[in-house]
């Protein structure tokens, strides 16, 4: 979203928001372009060369600031239990710009995305056990979690059942370490 209307991904944060509210000019002449055509192979041009446009005027300045975001996130993939501070040392930008930058274009905080990527690897985790009893305390270690009652209580809140409850009801699965066939 932020590449197409050079807003911050995290206004549109849990919020259904109008196009006609955004307030973008060239969204705006599109949207009229778009109704008064009658042909839908045009339309699709229009929009095609819309999104394009978009992407030619952000690209350069946002292609680099990706490159910081995604270096960091990728280390979160590897490292979960990685603070803030390291990260935005990764990213070579302040911690508060580097928050900034962050929830602009992911659309929520790193911290809170560190949460999200450890209950991820902890069902993964779970997910190449299926079968066998699981070793919480193991499955917390591997995930990046502080210790196994922090692993028990964050994954409640994510799902809300117990890593053992989970198993009882459903099969694990991570969609974020998944690779699909």
């Amino acid at each position: 979203m932020s590449m197409f209307l050079n807003i911050p991904t995290s206004l549109f944060y849990n919020r259904e928001v109008s196009g006609y509210d955004i307030e973008n000019k060239s969204l705006n002449e599109l949207a009229i372009r778009i109704f008064d055509c009658e042909n839908n192979s045009i339309c699709i041009s229009y929009i095609e060369k819309w999104l394009v446009s978009q992407i030619a005027d952000n690209l350069a300045d946002t292609t680099y600031r990706m490159e910081r975001i995604d270096a960091a996130i990728q280390r979160m993939y590897i490292t979960p239990q990685i603070s803030v501070n390291e990260l935005s040392s990764i990213a070579c930008l302040s911690k508060k710009q580097f928050e900034r930058l962050f929830h602009s274009f992911v659309g929520i905080n790193p911290k809170e995305y560190t949460r999200i990527v450890r209950f991820q690897k902890a069902l993964a985790q779970m997910q190449h056990q299926a079968g066998k009893e699981i070793n919480q305390a193991q499955i917390a270690y591997v995930s990046g979690y502080a210790d196994q009652s922090h692993f028990i209580r964050e994954f409640k809140k994510f799902c809300g059942y117990t890593p053992v409850s989970l198993l009882k009801v459903s099969n694990p699965y991570s969609d974020l370490f998944t690779n699909p066939v």
